[in-house]
């Protein structure tokens, strides 16, 4: 068993039990968030930058589990494509509502255009009142991050963003992250898309591992967790059965896990 872990940041108690280490292999189905678990965070989406020692793993994850890695992420696909290339991995983007198969082929939650159009220009001109905000449209969500902006900004963001879930009638719901607003389609999270990984090929029938780091993974553990697979989280900000501290044990973990040497 792992050694038993607490820590406190950001007002938040953390407790778990680190992982063991698990051979990683083709009977293994790894799925993975992106920002705060395999990269720390900046301080806004677009100074990520994947370095060539996480593609690296990357491949060595893919081959090892003969192509049971998967992807799961709040961003879209196409940015994650941006970031992993020349990788085309299976992956799923903006907590499900898209999702690309091991076999290439893509599915895409189905939101009105109307609707996109309406909820887009709704909060633009909300977002006329705020300085310091980044708008983040990802096509079928659309993400504000507000770091920097204070506690009192927060309240008021969050109020005029839960008026415009409400005027969607169902179809967006309201997701908090880390310093982040964001309306995603209400029926997709990372759950659902890591159950739909696990009823294909190559995923089907095999061991999962999930690894997250905030309150948008909780949905992708219960999953896991179903299927008696293993859910670690990541930091502070949320918790599972299993616990790493940053993206750097994660990486750690995994390359452990493949008996490669730091």
């Amino acid at each position: 068993m792992g050694e038993s872990v607490s820590i406190e940041a950001r007002g938040v108690h953390c407790q778990g039990m680190s992982p063991p280490l698990h051979r990683i292999a083709d009977h293994s189905a790894v799925f993975l968030d992106f920002d705060g678990t395999l990269l720390n965070l900046e301080e806004r989406p677009d100074q990520v930058v994947a370095d060539g020692c996480l593609l690296y793993l990357l491949d060595e994850l893919y081959v090892a589990t003969a192509g049971a890695l998967a992807v799961i992420s709040g961003r879209s696909m196409e940015n994650l494509d941006a970031l992993l290339a020349p990788m085309r991995l299976p992956m799923a983007g903006v907590h499900g509502a898209e999702r690309r198969r091991s076999d290439g082929s893509v599915e895409n939650f189905s939101i009105p255009a109307t609707l996109i159009w309406q909820t887009r220009m709704a909060l633009r001109l909300r977002l006329r009142h705020y300085t310091g905000l980044l708008l983040e449209d990802k096509g079928c969500a659309f993400a504000v991050h507000y770091r920097g902006a204070g506690p009192l900004v927060a309240a008021r963001l969050r109020g005029d963003m839960q008026g415009l879930a409400a005027a969607s009638r169902g179809v967006f719901d309201l997701q908090e992250g880390r310093e982040v607003f964001e309306l995603r389609p209400r029926t997709c999270d990372k759950g659902a898309a890591l159950g739909s990984f696990m009823s294909e090929p190559p995923f089907a029938g095999r061991f999962p591992i999930f690894i997250g780091d905030d309150q948008t993974d909780r949905a992708g553990f219960e999953a896991v967790e179903r299927l008696h697979g293993m859910a670690i989280a990541v930091g502070p900000r949320v918790t599972a059965p299993w616990w790493l501290p940053d993206p750097a044990a994660v990486r750690a973990w995994l390359r452990g896990c493949l008996g490669l040497g730091n």
